[in-house]
């Protein structure tokens, strides 16, 4: 494996897990679908494994965004190592803020996410992915809101 090839390769393997939290953030069902292979496995610690790109839209849709009315996610701390040329594992962390619908209150998730990306034909996807869930936490009496909400206009 060329110098090139390996930093082409973790570009596009950091795109992928960025791709991954802004399609769930922003509920971008064509961005989730097209990181997957067919036969791919997501699995979340509590809520189970789901299966390719139709396994991960029915994940996102009947599970992640009717918990959420709405989420972002910091992710950080990606480590990837090359197994092959065409195999990649990854560890990373992953800090999720949001508001949910029952309660209506904000929750803090912290997640470590091992990963396995295979490149086929020239393309680069998640084969694995597994969240482990170190914090799920309500944040009692606290709920999120867009910036100037709490501000009066001038004059008022």
């Amino acid at each position: 494996m060329s110098d090139l090839d390996r930093l082409a390769s973790r570009a596009a393997i950091q795109d992928l897990y960025s791709d991954k939290l802004i399609a769930v953030d922003k509920r971008q069902e064509g961005r989730l679908a097209s990181i997957w292979w067919d036969d791919a496995e997501w699995t979340i610690e509590g809520i189970g494994t789901y299966k390719g790109p139709e396994g991960a839209l029915d994940l996102a849709n009947n599970v992640l965004w009717p918990m959420f009315h709405e989420c972002i996610h910091y992710g950080t701390n990606l480590r990837l190592e090359f197994v092959s040329a065409d195999k990649v594992n990854g560890i990373g962390d992953v800090l999720l803020l949001g508001n949910l619908v029952e309660g209506n209150q904000s929750i803090l998730i912290v997640c470590v996410f091992t990963d396995e990306y295979e490149r086929r034909d020239g393309v680069w996807k998640f084969s694995k992915l597994n969240a482990c869930t170190n914090y799920f936490t309500p944040l009692a009496g606290i709920h999120f809101a867009p910036p100037g909400i709490h501000f009066a206009p001038s004059g008022a």
